[in-house]
């Protein structure tokens, strides 16, 4: 990269605009540097923040400990009663504190560091100088409401003992983002989570009725070029499979497809009953991926 910044940084060295990002999805345009950092800075503040909140548990209890056991010899005769009491208090405060964090700080900007930092140092090497990416974000979970709900179906299985069946579809836009490449080439693309959860209903051996729900969770990566003609010329006979291809008067217009499916690339680790996978597939994978579908694009055209 083209200059070198320190991971030790803390939140206090950021502007505040900055650190309201940290707590939501966000939208901005940085060059690749300056996101790599960002990314990084949203990890480390909630890892410190996580250790303050995992401190203030532990001293927590470990009080409330000490005091439980000095009621026995304070009170011996109400010592029982005001433990629970005590115990029901240190409780509510745990749960207030778990509740803020969790309301504060989320998992998804780990996988912006990991993933999209990959993608933009290898997007940063075909960048003009001090060249910037704009880049939107969700770290909203997939499920967690019904904004991501698509659509619902009735479904029947072959399962035995089988009741009633349903499938529902949901689908977010993990991140999004566009730039211009110094060949004058103008680049967007979009990763999008898309889930699909089965409820099964049915009658066991025992005629006791149970429910299940089984996931499935695939990962489009969606490219879009838009190359000048004045710089590239179509080759004769390209393989339009995996492209989609348009022309005008100035520009070709391209667009690659690459579905990241968990199922068949992780078998092993894959959870038909997990509806978040997207740590299943790395991150080295995920970057030869997308630069391939990269190389499948300028590979239809050479230079005039």
């Amino acid at each position: 990269m083209a200059e070198y910044y320190n991971i030790q940084l803390t939140t206090e060295d950021m502007a505040p605009i900055e650190r309201a990002h940290l707590h939501r999805g966000f939208s901005s345009k940085k060059t690749p540097l300056k996101w790599i950092r960002f990314f990084r800075m949203c990890v480390l503040q909630r890892e410190l923040s996580l250790k303050k909140r995992k401190k203030k548990t532990n001293t927590l209890w470990i009080a409330y400990f000490i005091i439980a056991i000095a009621m026995i010899f304070l009170v011996p005769g109400y010592w029982f009663i005001v433990n629970i009491i005590l115990f029901v208090v240190v409780l509510v405060m745990d749960v207030r504190n778990r509740r803020e964090f969790s309301k504060n700080y989320t998992d998804g900007y780990d996988f912006f560091s990991d993933y999209f930092s990959a993608l933009f140092t290898l997007i940063e090497e075909e960048l003009p100088q001090l060249g910037t990416i704009h880049f939107t974000a969700n770290v909203k979970e997939t499920l967690a409401g019904v904004e991501h709900l698509k659509s619902t179906a009735d479904a029947t299985f072959e399962t035995s003992g089988f009741i009633s069946g349903k499938e529902e579809f949901y689908e977010k836009e993990i991140g999004q983002g566009y730039c211009t490449l110094k060949d004058g080439a103008e680049v967007s693309f979009s990763f999008v989570e898309k889930v699909r959860k089965r409820i099964i209903k049915k009658k066991g051996l025992s005629g006791k009725r149970k429910t299940k729900e089984k996931y499935k969770s695939v990962y489009p990566f969606i490219l879009k070029l838009k190359l000048p003609k004045s710089i590239y010329q179509l080759k004769a006979d390209i393989d339009k499979s995996d492209i989609q291809l348009e022309e005008d008067e100035s520009f070709y217009y391209m667009k690659a497809r690459r579905k990241f499916d968990v199922k068949d690339e992780n078998p092993d680790d894959y959870s038909a009953y997990q509806y978040n996978s997207t740590p299943l597939f790395s991150v080295e994978y995920f970057s030869l991926e997308v630069v391939n579908l990269f190389n499948i694009c300028y590979g239809c055209f050479t230079l005039k």
